[in-house]
């Protein structure tokens, strides 16, 4: 009965933070007409980081990781997730660049593979080159033609990858405060090298990715501190999902980000998926699902 009830615990925090952080990435439109990319990650990494390590000295949790090295590893690949992720919200549709970031757990089955030097079956492997398919459909139709540049956002699906299979062979027994707050300070760290670069040597002011510091208006203060607390609440949904549920069923219902971030995008903005766009969502959902279940078979 216990089980019954944190798994569908741990499914509504799971839904609930997916929705949070599919609903309020969509405002970044509004950030990325004022401030850099990375003024964005060194403001917002400001707000956060005091409340996590505040709230956390509160309420006693653990802090401090257990081993700085891997962690910092872990956090790396993350933070280029992040920063690839939220530079292409400046330019591309959120259901593209949220496809391509959830070509991640495809991904994760090849580098945990290769890593663990474990067989992957032809049902898995057919669903992950099903599941890439998905992702092409999904970004041809809304960026008008496939090329190169428009793969950009799977590079954030690859580091995060990395991300994900480094948590689990670095960082087994690290708090996931630790993680969380740590991961935030070096973003923190990393706007803050480009804000410095760009203020000595400044580019494009009319650039998301090369402007210099520019002093925001209220609005964008306003979207500024709404991302970072909203971020926290949405990240700490999950978290508690992952704690208190299973973490192959849990993690299915990451994809519910596709569909709260699109939905979000057309009311708001307009921005409509093509049929195809909703059958590429359709199948990585479906991808994703199929990977997660046959991730505990052993031979499939």
């Amino acid at each position: 009965m216990d089980q019954k009830t944190n798994t569908v615990a741990s499914i509504l925090f799971m839904v609930t933070g997916m929705a949070t952080v599919g609903v309020i990435d969509n405002f970044i439109t509004y950030i990325a007409v004022e401030v850099s990319l990375w003024q964005f990650h060194f403001l917002r990494s400001m707000i956060a980081v005091p409340v996590i390590v505040s709230f956390g000295l509160m309420v006693g949790w653990t802090l401090r990781p257990l081993r700085i090295l891997p962690v910092l590893g872990r956090n790396m690949f993350l933070s280029g997730a992040m920063f690839v992720y939220f530079g292409c919200l400046g330019f591309f549709p959120i259901s593209a660049v949220a496809a391509g970031l959830f070509t991640a757990p495809v991904l994760v089955m090849f580098i945990d593979a290769v890593w663990s030097r474990r067989r992957i079956g032809p049902i898995r492997l057919a669903t992950a080159c099903l599941g890439f398919l998905g992702t092409l459909l999904v970004l041809k139709p809304d960026m008008g033609g496939l090329s190169w540049a428009n793969l950009i956002p799977v590079s954030a699906g690859l580091m995060y990858a990395f991300g994900n299979v480094a948590t689990r062979k670095w960082c087994e027994g690290e708090s996931a405060v630790a993680l969380l707050w740590s991961y935030m300070f070096l973003m923190l760290i990393f706007g803050a090298l480009g804000v410095v670069y760009l203020y000595f040597y400044p580019g494009n002011p009319d650039s998301y990715l090369t402007r210099a510091w520019v002093w925001p208006s209220a609005s964008v203060w306003m979207w500024i501190v709404i991302q970072a607390v909203f971020s926290l609440i949405g990240i700490g949904f999950i978290m508690k999902a992952y704690l208190i549920g299973e973490v192959t069923y849990v993690s299915i219902f990451e994809y519910s980000m596709l569909i709260f971030a699109s939905t979000t995008a057309w009311v708001l903005f307009g921005d409509r998926l093509g049929p195809l766009g909703f059958v590429g969502i359709g199948v990585i959902i479906v991808t994703g699902i199929v990977i997660a279940i046959r991730s505990n078979v052993a031979e499939d």
